[in-house]
């Protein structure tokens, strides 16, 4: 049986490369079939903001391939509702792709996968 991996967005975007680089990483191993949960927790919350313009800063908006992760396989996807309440966000404000979970349901999941991933 395949191993599970659980890639953990944690860190805000564009102030470092650690998102997008943790997203190539989950794209790649969604290509061997891989049982993969994406969780979105603490300031990783931030990189689900809708209408991110980070080409003012001259980089490159990956936001939008968060979408796709349904079509690369990722079936569960997860994101804290703690760290939209610490950042005031609302479900309108991101990308519609993942169901809001407490750190409860969060921490089961991570201590229920074989490889937990994040940058």
């Amino acid at each position: 049986m395949m191993k599970s991996v659980c890639f953990i967005f944690n860190k805000p975007p564009y102030g470092q490369e650690s998102g997008k680089e943790l997203l190539d990483i989950c794209l790649m191993c969604s290509a061997f079939e891989m049982p993969i949960t994406v969780i979105f927790q603490g300031d990783g919350v931030l990189q689900l903001i809708e209408n991110q313009q980070p080409d003012i800063l001259n980089i490159k908006n990956y936001s939008k391939t968060f979408k796709a992760l349904k079509l690369y396989g990722v079936e569960t996807v997860l994101i804290d509702a703690a760290g939209l309440e610490k950042h005031q966000l609302v479900t309108e404000n991101i990308l519609n792709i993942g169901e809001i979970a407490n750190s409860k349901i969060i921490q089961n999941v991570i201590q229920n996968t074989d490889f937990s991933i994040m940058l």
